[in-house]
């Protein structure tokens, strides 16, 4: 099974997961990270790859962060730059985060990352879009 790590500002990271886990139920090989205030890169890295070795159960890891080319996106990309078998995606979100955990038995991660990015975009419509679909 793909591992998966959640990497935000603040508690996002743990927020997502909570709200996650009421949907999904609980899962293995998923942690959350949360930079905090005044944490610099380096001591990110540290916990990132520190945690990576903990969801990685041999088939890959995907890392899910919150923005592009802030924190947390840097100290993961770096470390997924020098490894095989991890992807890194930006602007997680909650449907991304529950379709991936439901359908990550038995898929690959490169089926992952495509998932995780159909369901991340096509999780945020409008109600008129909503109400127009049915």
């Amino acid at each position: 099974m793909v591992g998966v790590l959640v990497v935000a500002h603040g508690e996002m990271a743990a927020g997502l997961l909570d709200a996650a886990r009421m949907i999904v139920g609980e899962q293995e090989a998923l942690l959350a990270l949360s930079l905090q205030e005044m944490e610099d890169v380096e001591g990110l890295m540290a916990k990132v790859e520190e945690a990576i070795s903990q969801v990685d159960g041999g088939e890959g890891v995907l890392v899910l962060v919150d923005l592009p080319g802030a924190s947390p996106f840097n100290a993961s990309a770096r470390i997924a730059m020098t490894r095989e078998g991890i992807e890194v995606i930006t602007g997680v979100n909650l449907p991304m985060l529950a379709e991936l955990l439901v359908l990550r038995e038995g898929s690959s991660l490169e089926e992952l990352v495509d998932i995780a990015k159909e369901a991340g975009t096509s999780g945020a419509r409008t109600l008129s879009e909503i109400l127009n679909k049915n």
